[in-house]
C-alpha cells in the first residue's frame, strides 16, 4: 500500500501519498462533505490524492474497498487461499438526485463449478451510495445460480485524516498522532489527535453485524438462496460534529426518501427550461443537480462551494459569480449568499489573512491546518475582487427579486464595501491593485490566480503591484451600482457621490488601461506602469462591466471572437499566436466556461448578440463532449473541431462552471429582469443555431413568477408570454 500514516509514535512524519492516474470517478457531495471514488464505488488504491471521504477538509477514509471471495470450501480442499472473485463494472449512475448507483457483477466461476455452457456472470452486486451528515451505503447481491452460493464479502478500510491541502500537496513540519482503533462486534472508530487540539474520529458501523471484524476491514460471510438477495450497510460518520446516537439506525430507504424529497423541493423553487435540444436541456438539468449538491451552509444561509474535490469549501468570488449567472434559475441563493459573505466581511487589518474593513472573504477553510494557522484560511482574504463583485451582486439579486428587506439587511456591507473601493482607488482617481501581505497567501489574487498567469506577450512574469483590467472594470460597475442601490435606499446624497465616483474612475480606467498604439485594452499594468499587452479574455469583463464606449467596445469583442481567442469550444483565457501561449496550462490558454458566460453578458451589452451567439454555439459544442453533461471547471484549448481535450485536474463538479448555462442562454435571449418595478425585458433576442425553441417555466421577476416560449420564426425570435403567477406584470419585447 502507497499510503504511510504515522503511527502513535511517529508525530512528524509526513503523508506519501499516491496517485489514482486519469480515471473515471463518481462524487456524491453534501454541504461540505462528500466522497470521491473510482468508477467501482472504491477508494483505491489507498492514499490516492484524488479520491476520499472527506467532511469539513478533512479526510476520513483513505481507503475503501469492497471484495467478495467464495466460501464453499474449495480452497479448503485444494490447499488453496480464498481469492478474490472478480469484480466486474457493469454501469455507475451518478444522475439520482439522492445517491450514486454502481452495477457490478461477479464472473469468472472455476471449471469445475460449470453450470450448463455459461458459469459467468451469476451474482449481480449493486452499490447504493450516499452522503448527508454522514456517508451510508447499501450493498445488494442477487443469485442468479440456479443453487444457493456462500460468499464473503469483505469491506477494507483506512484513515489517514489528511487536510485538503496535504492532499493537495502541502507538506506539513509536523503531523498529529493516530489513536490505536477501537473495536468492537458491529463498529469501528479510528481516530486521530490533530495538532488543532481536535481529535478527529471515524466511526464505522455495520449490518448485519459482521462474522469478523478488525481495525482494518469488516467480513460478512453470506448464504444466498437461488434468485434470491442478500443485502448489507455500511456507514461512515465524523464523530467530530456528530454524535454517536445521530448516526446509526436509520433505514437507507428512508434517507434515500428524505434526500430525494429535499431535491424535489429545490427543483420546484427553481426555474425550469426546456428547448427542442437535448443535450443543452440535460446540461441544463444537470447544473441543476449540482448547485443543489454543491450547496452548503454558512452563517445560516444557503451558499454553495467552489468545486469538488479540491475547493468544498466558501469561496467569496467564486460564490458571488456562480449566484450572479444563476439569478435566472434561483435567486434566493444571490440572496442568502450576500447575507453570509456579510456576516464575514472584514472589519480590521490583518497581514496574515489580509483582512482589511470592508473586504469581502475569499477562501474559508474548517480543517486542522487552518485551525493551526499553518494556512491563513480562517477566513483568508486574499482577493483584489470579491469586494467590488459584492456590489455588483447585490444589486443584480434586488433587480431581480425587487426585495427591499435584502437591501436593509446589505446596506451597511455595501457602504463598507465601497469604502474599501474608496481607499484602493483613492476615491476613483487611482486604479485598484494587489500585492501579496501574507507569507502563505496568493501572489496573484484576481481570478487567474496561478504563478503564470500574468505575464507579457513574450513570457515575462509581471512584477507587483498589478492593477487588473477587469477588477477595475468591476470598481467601476460596483460605484456605478452601488449609487443605484442607496438610491432606492433613500440616500440620495450618498448616491449622488457615487454616481460622479464611477464616471471619474471610469474615465481613469479608460486613460490607463487602453493602449492606442495596439488598438486594444491592456491586461493589467504592472509595478513598474508597464501595461501588459497581452490579448487575454479578461478584457471581455470590462463589457459585463460597461467601461467601455460602443466603439471600444466592438473592437474588443472582434478580438476575442477572432480565430486566435475563440477556439471551437469557446473563448481561450490567452489568445494564440503569444510567446506565453499554452492551451494545456491552467490560465495560459485554456476555456473556462464561467469566463466564456460573463464575456456573452458582455456583448449582449453592446447588443452584439452574433457574437454572444458565437460563445454560446462554442460551449454547446463542448456541452456534448462530455458524457454526464457537466461542464468542468476547465478544458484545454486546443482548436481541433471534433477533439475536446480535457484537463486532468479540473474540478467537476464545479459551481461557476455549472451556473454558466444559466447565463449563457440570459444572454442570448436578451432577457432583463426588473423586479423592482414589476417588469421584464426581451432585447433582441438571437436564438442560437443548435435549437429552435426554448421554454422557461415560472422565472421569478419580483413578486411575480413567469413562463415564456421563445421560438425561432424565419430570421427572427418570437417571444410568447404563456403565464403569470403572482403579482401583475409588464412584459418588453424590443427587435430592431
Amino acid at each position: 500500500m502507497a499510503l504511510r500514516s504515522p503511527s502513535s509514535t511517529d508525530e512528524d512524519a509526513p503523508l506519501e501519498l499516491t496517485t489514482a492516474g486519469d480515471i473515471e470517478t463518481l462524487i456524491r457531495a453534501h454541504g461540505t462533505r462528500f466522497i470521491v471514488t473510482n468508477k467501482k464505488g472504491d477508494v483505491t488504491p489507498a492514499g490516492a490524492r484524488e479520491l476520499g471521504l472527506l467532511f469539513d477538509d478533512t479526510r476520513y477514509l483513505s481507503h475503501y474497498e469492497l471484495s467478495i471471495r467464495r466460501l464453499n470450501g474449495h480452497a479448503e480442499r485444494n490447499g488453496s487461499e480464498a481469492r478474490d472473485l472478480a469484480l466486474v463494472h457493469l454501469s455507475s449512475d451518478s444522475f439520482d438526485l439522492a445517491c450514486n448507483r454502481i452495477d457490478l457483477m461477479v464472473s469468472g466461476l472455476g471449471s469445475e463449478d460449470a453450470l450448463l455452457d455459461d458459469p459467468q456472470n451469476y451474482l449481480h452486486v449493486r452499490r447504493r451510495q450516499l452522503v448527508d451528515d454522514h456517508f451510508r451505503e447499501e450493498v445488494e447481491i442477487v443469485n442468479y445460480l440456479p443453487r444457493r452460493v456462500q460468499i464473503e464479502v469483505v469491506v477494507s478500510f483506512a484513515a489517514d485524516f489528511a487536510d485538503v491541502f496535504e492532499i493537495r500537496g502541502a507538506r506539513r513540519a509536523r503531523r498529529g498522532r493516530l489513536r490505536p482503533p477501537v473495536v468492537d462486534e458491529s463498529t469501528v472508530q479510528l481516530a486521530y489527535d490533530g495538532l488543532d487540539g481536535t481529535t478527529y474520529t471515524a466511526r464505522l458501523w455495520f449490518s448485519p453485524p459482521p462474522a469478523r471484524v478488525s481495525s482494518a476491514d469488516a467480513s460478512f460471510h453470506l448464504t444466498v438462496e437461488p434468485g434470491q438477495a442478500a443485502q448489507l450497510e455500511i456507514g461512515v460518520a465524523p464523530l467530530t460534529s456528530l454524535p454517536a446516537s445521530s448516526v446509526k439506525g436509520t433505514d437507507f430507504d428512508v434517507l434515500l426518501r428524505a434526500a430525494r424529497d429535499d431535491a424535489a423541493r429545490y427543483f420546484e423553487d427553481c426555474t425550469r427550461f426546456r428547448c427542442d435540444n437535448a443535450i443543452i436541456e440535460n446540461v441544463l438539468e444537470q447544473s441543476t443537480k449540482d448547485l443543489r449538491a454543491l450547496s452548503l451552509e454558512l452563517g445560516g444561509q444557503r451558499t454553495v462551494a467552489a468545486g469538488i474535490p479540491w475547493f468544498c469549501c466558501p469561496f467569496g468570488r467564486d460564490t458571488l459569480l456562480t449566484a450572479y449567472e444563476a439569478l435566472m434559475l434561483d435567486p434566493e441563493l444571490a440572496s442568502s449568499t450576500l447575507r453570509a459573505l456579510a456576516k464575514l466581511q472584514g472589519t480590521k487589518f490583518d497581514d496574515f489573512t489580509e483582512e482589511e474593513p470592508g473586504k469581502i472573504m475569499h477562501e474559508l477553510r474548517l480543517g486542522e491546518m487552518a485551525t493551526c494557522k499553518e494556512i491563513p484560511h480562517s477566513p483568508y482574504y486574499g482577493t483584489i475582487d470579491a469586494t467590488p463583485l459584492f456590489v455588483v451582486v447585490a444589486h443584480a439579486t434586488h433587480k431581480v427579486t425587487g426585495d427591499e428587506n435584502l437591501l436593509t439587511d446589505l446596506k451597511h456591507a455595501i457602504l463598507a464595501a465601497l469604502r474599501w473601493i474608496d481607499v484602493r482607488s483613492e476615491d476613483g482617481t487611482k486604479l485598484v491593485t494587489y500585492q501579496q501581505r501574507s507569507p502563505r497567501g496568493l501572489e496573484n489574487q484576481g481570478w487567474k490566480d496561478s504563478r503564470a498567469a500574468l505575464s507579457f506577450p513574450d513570457g515575462r512574469r509581471a512584477e507587483p503591484p498589478i492593477a487588473l483590467s477587469e477588477v477595475q472594470g468591476y470598481c467601476v460597475d460596483a460605484y456605478r451600482r452601488g449609487a443605484s442601490l442607496l438610491e432606492s435606499a433613500g440616500d440620495h446624497a450618498t448616491a449622488a457621490t457615487y454616481a460622479a465616483r464611477a464616471e471619474t474612475f471610469r474615465a481613469v480606467v479608460e486613460r490607463s488601461l487602453y493602449l492606442p498604439d495596439f488598438g486594444r485594452y491592456a491586461f493589467a499594468i504592472d509595478g513598474h506602469g508597464v501595461p501588459l499587452p497581452t490579448i487575454v479574455s479578461n478584457i471581455g469583463h470590462l463589457l459585463w462591466s460597461r467601461v467601455p464606449g460602443p466603439d471600444r467596445a466592438k473592437s474588443a469583442a472582434d478580438l476575442l471572437v477572432a480565430r486566435e481567442s475563440l477556439s471551437a469550444f469557446g473563448i481561450r483565457t490567452l489568445a494564440a499566436g503569444q510567446a506565453v501561449y499554452n492551451p494545456l496550462s491552467y490560465h495560459n490558454g485554456t476555456v473556462w466556461p464561467h469566463d466564456n458566460a460573463l464575456i456573452a453578458k458582455g456583448f449582449a451589452n453592446y447588443d452584439l448578440m452574433d457574437h454572444a451567439c458565437a460563445v454560446f454555439e462554442a460551449l454547446s459544442s463542448a456541452m456534448g463532449r462530455f458524457p454526464d453533461r457537466r461542464l468542468p471547471e476547465l478544458f484545454c484549448g486546443t482548436s481541433e473541431e471534433n477533439t475536446l481535450v480535457r484537463y486532468p485536474v479540473a474540478c467537476s463538479p464545479q459551481a461557476w462552471a455549472a451556473a454558466a448555462p444559466f447565463l449563457l442562454l440570459q444572454s442570448v435571449l436578451g432577457i432583463h429582469v426588473d423586479g423592482v418595478n414589476q417588469r421584464i425585458f426581451i432585447r433582441n433576442p438571437k436564438m442560437p443555431s443548435a435549437m429552435s425553441r426554448v421554454e422557461i417555466e415560472r422565472l421569478r421577476v419580483g413578486r411575480s413568477r413567469v413562463s415564456l416560449r421563445l421560438r425561432r420564426v424565419g430570421k427572427h425570435c418570437h417571444v410568447d408570454r404563456l403565464d403569470v403567477v403572482g403579482a401583475p406584470l409588464r412584459t418588453f419585447v424590443e427587435v430592431e
